[in-house]
């Protein structure tokens, strides 16, 4: 599933860049999505977990923000994309 510009409501997308690390010899990538009328934000952020594996971390601005993990960006992006659609559906 290729998500695309298809951002729900009013959100954008702030950050996303792919960035070559040479001390651990590998790119990581970062996204932050942001709504433009308020401070929301959602953040995907590559971190190795406790078994020495790569993975996406997804977490909102606020309290409780942790979102959840995913194995690859793809899925990383429709949790958040899951987030954004909620919180456009409150509104």
């Amino acid at each position: 599933m290729t998500l695309g510009d298809d951002l729900p409501g009013d959100w954008v997308v702030e950050t996303e860049r792919t960035t070559h690390d040479e001390f651990m010899g590998r790119e990581y990538t970062t996204v932050l999505y942001r709504q433009e009328h308020t401070r929301s934000a959602v953040y995907i952020n590559e971190v190795i977990d406790g078994g020495n594996v790569w993975e996406y971390n997804v977490h909102h601005s606020g309290r409780d923000g942790d979102l959840g993990t995913a194995a690859d960006l793809e899925t990383a992006k429709q949790i958040a994309f899951a987030f954004m659609n909620d919180s456009v559906a409150s509104v």
